[in-house]
């Protein structure tokens, strides 16, 4: 069964976008235990969230190149970014929430990390309805304040 992971990210959305871009090239080389991946969708709060983090991930993490693109752009890349009114296509076997709203579509995905701005404000008591929303649809949910 699925497992809902939510990760404390920073404290605005700048800082946790930032920190996206570090755990995907955490996730994707294998240097971190929380889970293993192939394929990573990313699903951001707005189209201005994906391009940032689609030009972050050219740079970061520092010593590794990830390939990457914007969903709306057809390629077989690892990860994939996408943001309201867009779909991701089957295939990735982690979403990475970086919306702090339950995401659209769970279906077909072994992983789910979900990120939380620690804003104590708006950003984070929305996460905390995505927490009760995946309790309320019978996933088993954890919070890792620091990876």
């Amino acid at each position: 069964m699925m497992e809902a992971t939510f990760i404390s990210s920073g404290k605005n959305m700048n800082e946790a976008i930032d920190f996206t871009a570090k755990l995907t090239g955490m996730v994707l080389t294998g240097g971190i235990n929380i889970l293993e991946a192939n394929k990573i969708d990313i699903f951001c709060c707005n189209i201005d969230d994906a391009s940032h983090l689609d030009n972050l991930l050219w740079e970061t993490p520092k010593y590794c190149l990830i390939a990457h693109n914007l969903v709306n752009k057809s390629s077989d890349d690892p990860v994939k970014i996408g943001y309201p009114g867009t779909k991701f296509v089957l295939g990735s076997d982690t979403l990475l929430n970086l919306s702090p709203d339950f995401p659209p579509d769970l279906s077909g995905y072994k992983n789910y990390l979900q990120m939380v701005v620690m804003d104590e404000g708006d950003l984070r008591e929305r996460a905390a309805e995505t927490w009760s929303k995946c309790k309320e649809i019978g996933l088993k949910a954890r919070f890792v304040e620091d990876l």
